[in-house]
């Protein structure tokens, strides 16, 4: 059955799509501190009162903007954890999203690894990170065969693998190793592929479903 909406509200839904779209590329490629409401409104082709009519701060747009990058990883484990760990859905995620984002370059990314705060003061990032977290820690439980009420590995190896994606791009710009390679992507995607498989090493003696 077709559901037939009014015009209004089908423009309403179309307008809060097309922002949430400009807002999840914009977020990802220029970072939440250097994303104006202005911005996301421009890219979206709407005013950006139709911005505030929809969301009514940027942080409720940053928390709606998420949903799509964490509903993108939880379709991987639907397609995937039938026949692959958790570490192998992640390196192919990973690697997608970096390809992904690869033409923006990582320029932009820079300054605020040299910060002391880093990454951490990204408001879109925390969200998704934490969301990230999140279902990583429910299905590494599932390849480790433990109740996360009582077992903490499966929400510190979670932990790791997102925390180390930041680790990776301070790596790539040269802080750790005085090499900046921010502007070759395909640099960048290999240090993120060798970051995940290092971790995968370590923990996967630790997975326990049968059928893997």
């Amino acid at each position: 059955m077709t559901i037939e909406y009014p015009k209004r509200t089908l423009k309403k839904n179309v307008n809060t799509s097309e922002i949430i779209r400009a807002a999840v590329n914009l977020f990802a490629s220029n970072g939440y501190e250097f994303t104006k409401l202005e911005d996301v409104a421009a890219e979206a082709g709407v005013h950006v009162q139709t911005i505030y009519r929809h969301f009514k701060t940027k942080e409720s747009l940053a928390i709606s903007a998420a949903a799509e990058p964490l509903a993108s990883l939880r379709e991987y484990f639907d397609n995937y954890f039938s026949y692959q760990t958790t570490f192998q859905i992640w390196s192919k995620f990973v690697g997608d999203v970096v390809s992904k984002l690869a033409p923006f370059g990582w320029e932009h990314k820079r300054e605020q690894l040299h910060r002391a705060s880093s990454l951490v003061n990204d408001n879109f990032l925390v969200i998704v990170y934490s969301g990230y977290e999140n279902i990583l820690t429910e299905y590494l439980a599932k390849d480790f065969q433990l109740n996360v009420k009582q077992n903490r590995l499966p929400r510190q190896v979670a932990s790791f693998l997102c925390g180390s994606q930041e680790a990776i791009l301070k790596r790539c710009s040269g802080i750790d190793t005085n090499t900046d390679i921010l502007a070759d992507s395909a640099a960048v995607l290999n240090e993120c592929q060798r970051n995940i498989d290092d971790i995968a090493v370590i923990f996967r003696p630790y997975i326990k479903r049968s059928r893997l």
